[in-house]
């Protein structure tokens, strides 16, 4: 055999699959750090899933799944439907009169699974965060017609919340839904 070098062949092979090795982690980077700037951490996600345009059947689910004690408080114009766990997380899903889930909010010592609490809208949301320049930040608010999400804080002390503008009801305030 002769004109071929061995070693640099091997070199070669080393060194393509080092660069493919490469891509597969700097594309999972760039999703953990979009998780990261908004103080999600893969150790400390607990599941919740009061989706965003789900029915009153999820607060029960929720409840069990949290592990929590729900409360209703029925309202002139929706019903608020409040789970609390032992860890401190504090779960807030708002129903209008039909029982469709119009806003979710939170408060927590971790970040809740926010695939879970938006439901449906989760795909929106994640579709507007690629939007956004990348980096670090301590709130995050994204607004469209469809979907509005504020989250934002530090460790052990995270809030937030998601609501669908148009499933609110009418005389209902966007401060309203804390």
């Amino acid at each position: 055999m002769e004109g071929i070098d061995i070693a640099a062949v091997q070199i070669t092979a080393t060194s393509t699959l080092a660069l493919e090795h490469h891509k597969v982690i700097a594309g999972r980077f760039k999703y953990f750090l979009v998780a990261m700037s908004l103080g999600m951490s893969p150790l400390c996600i607990q599941p919740a899933s009061a989706g965003l345009g789900g029915s009153a059947a999820s607060v029960l689910s929720d409840t069990q799944e949290l592990h929590g004690v729900a409360h209703s408080t029925v309202l002139q114009d929706y019903e608020v439907h409040e789970i609390s766990t032992d860890g401190g997380m504090f779960v807030r899903e708002f129903l209008d009169r039909n029982g469709v889930v119009f806003a979710v909010a939170w408060n927590a010592p971790v970040v809740p699974d926010l695939r879970r609490l938006l439901g449906a809208s989760f795909d929106a949301y994640v579709k507007a965060l690629t939007a956004l320049t990348p980096g670090l930040r301590k709130s995050l608010r994204i607004a469209s017609p469809e979907l509005v999400v504020e989250s934002g804080g530090h460790m052990r002390a995270y809030s937030g919340r998601a609501y669908l503008p148009a499933l609110v009801p009418a005389g209902t305030s966007a401060a309203d839904l804390h």
